[in-house]
């Protein structure tokens, strides 16, 4: 899937990168889904909001895990 962020360290530019989403990742809690950016780390929810992570591009299944990764999200406030 593609992913979108805003560079708030650097130029403040949007920037775009690949990444996936699995259960099979040792930042996985009871199953639930992570976010893997490209350097093999999951993403927080923390960055998420902080860095305005946008969904660019999902399949079918990638959406399907999606949704329940948000449904998983805390409240921000």
């Amino acid at each position: 899937m593609t992913l979108s962020y805003r560079d708030i360290l650097g130029d403040d530019e949007r920037k775009t990168i690949e990444a996936t989403i699995t259960t099979d990742h040792s930042s996985s809690h009871y199953g639930g889904p992570v976010i893997v950016l490209p350097d093999g780390g999951g993403l927080d929810y923390q960055s998420a909001a902080l860095l305005d992570y946008q969904i660019e591009e999902a399949s079918a299944e990638e959406a399907d895990l999606l949704n329940e990764w948000r449904r998983r999200m805390p409240p921000l406030m």
